[in-house]
């Protein structure tokens, strides 16, 4: 058999459980980041969104110049957020393995190993 418990025991496990419970429910997600960047030139939503999401992007000016970004308000997994944001542009991205990220057109992007607009955001998919 096993060993009796006190009584107060289990009142005290739980009282010494619920803060790590509340913290379990209350506590956001960190896969997905708050997003909240108007439709701007490309580069300095680009910016932006590196800031927000604390993250690197690598882009080059010239290659984004004269484009502008659609707007993204919202929740959103960094890689949603991002090909959200360049929807409606000819840019594409991929993620390096140290985590950053490098914004291209699709001719130097690599496009075997880079990650283009999914399909359900493409511009061309009706939503």
């Amino acid at each position: 058999m096993g060993k009796a418990t006190k009584p107060g025991a289990p009142r005290k496990l739980a009282r010494m459980l619920l803060p790590l419970l509340l913290c379990a429910c209350a506590c956001p997600d960190p896969t997905y980041t708050d997003f909240d960047i108007a439709a701007q030139p490309a580069a300095s939503a680009l910016n932006e969104f590196a800031q927000q999401a604390d993250v690197t992007l690598v882009f080059s000016y010239d290659a984004v110049a004269g484009m502008r970004s659609q707007a993204l308000r919202g929740r959103f997994p960094v890689d949603e957020g991002l090909a959200r944001l360049l929807q409606g542009t000819p840019l594409l991205y991929r993620k390096s393995g140290d985590g950053s990220y490098l914004v291209c057109p699709p001719a130097h992007c690599n496009i075997a190993t880079g990650v283009s607009v999914p399909p359900a955001l493409s511009p061309s998919t009706p939503q």
